[in-house]
């Protein structure tokens, strides 16, 4: 039987009006989402879950190119009393007044993908024509924060960017309206393979300096940006049941990532690939197809549970080490870095 799922994430389309140079989810399905599909998703998971909290993420592409589809999905929610966080992930190129105002007043929790100041930023997050994309992103911030509404930043973080982790910090603050700053270490799926992993050496080095700039900005600006690593990591130290990779709800079977035709898969880096289908809105997760996702995780991530550290860190993502080259001394260490270096600051 179904086990209860904490995460529920709707791509409400693959299209997106950027062209990132490492987009994961460049080749999801271009379609857009029904009302039907999603709603049929959101009642699925109330099904399994008999009353219990999940969190839904909408997501893409650029989930804002189909805003009808989340407005429809948050009214439904709300008309029927169905427990639930709600939360969207956006390049913010599309927000305006009245997406920023119906997003506010239905409690939907913004993060915006941004990966450094404008300098950086544009070389990783362009638009269809190849331009620089930091522009769009920052005038859909600026919307918020006009309207006082607070958001968090996802920086994801490759070689191009690594050195300048403070730097993204201090860009945060300087927005103004930025409370949680998240880094989401490059995966190789889609177009990620194009650009190089940061070392362990370069991570460490960045977050030591991510550490003490915050430190500091915090007394100049009399509030402090939540690292969102931390708070996973504090989390994870202070928890009574030390669940096995607790920091990925897809690692642990908990999560339904479902495409614009309603199929389900267990992450949203593997969409498409046969081994980590699940089944279909129309008639829910495959028991057996779940057993064996949680298998392969297991599998391939055993190296990580053998791992003297596991305990403190509470182990990797799968989709940033799934067919890497173990036989190399370091395939994928800034993982490692980031995960201990929050470890031992919680």
């Amino acid at each position: 039987m179904t086990k209860q799922l904490k995460m529920l994430v709707l791509s409400l389309t693959g299209q997106c009006n950027f062209n990132c140079v490492y987009c994961y989810a460049s080749e999801h399905s271009q379609e857009i989402m029904s009302v039907q599909t999603a709603i049929a998703a959101v009642k699925m998971v109330a099904k399994y879950n008999a009353g219990e909290p999940f969190i839904i993420q909408f997501s893409g592409g650029e989930p804002l190119l189909n805003f009808s589809t989340l407005q429809a999905v948050v009214e439904f929610v709300e008309q029927n009393n169905i427990s639930c966080k709600l939360q969207l992930q956006t390049n913010a190129s599309l927000i305006t007044e009245r997406i920023a105002r119906f997003l506010y007043e239905h409690k939907v929790a913004i993060g915006i993908s941004l990966d450094g100041r404008p300098s950086v930023n544009d070389l990783l997050r362009k638009t269809k024509d190849g331009k620089g994309a930091s522009k769009s992103s920052i005038q859909g911030i600026a919307v918020l924060q006009k309207l006082g509404i607070a958001c968090g930043l996802t920086c994801v973080v490759s070689e191009t960017n690594v050195e300048k982790l403070a730097e993204t910090l201090d860009f945060a603050y300087y927005l103004g309206n930025i409370r949680v700053l998240g880094f989401d270490l490059l995966r190789g799926q889609g177009r990620g393979n194009s650009l190089k992993a940061a070392t362990e050496e370069q991570m460490q080095k960045a977050l030591e300096d991510v550490w003490q700039r915050n430190e500091a900005l915090a007394k100049a600006f009399g509030y402090k940006i939540q690292l969102n690593q931390l708070t996973k990591a504090y989390n994870f130290k202070n928890s009574t049941a030390k669940t096995i990779f607790a920091h990925c709800h897809a690692m642990t079977g908990e999560a339904a990532f479902i495409n614009a035709e309603g199929e389900i898969y267990a992450c949203a880096s593997f969409v498409d690939d046969e081994r980590f289908y699940l089944g279909n809105v129309s008639h829910g997760i495959d028991d057996e197809r779940s057993a064996k996702v949680q298998n392969l995780v297991s599998e391939a991530m055993g190296f990580c549970q053998a791992c003297e550290r596991f305990d403190s860190c509470g182990g990797g993502c799968l989709a940033r080490w799934y067919k890497q080259d173990l036989t190399q001394q370091h395939p994928y260490k800034a993982e490692c870095a980031l995960k201990l270096f929050f470890a031992n600051k919680a």
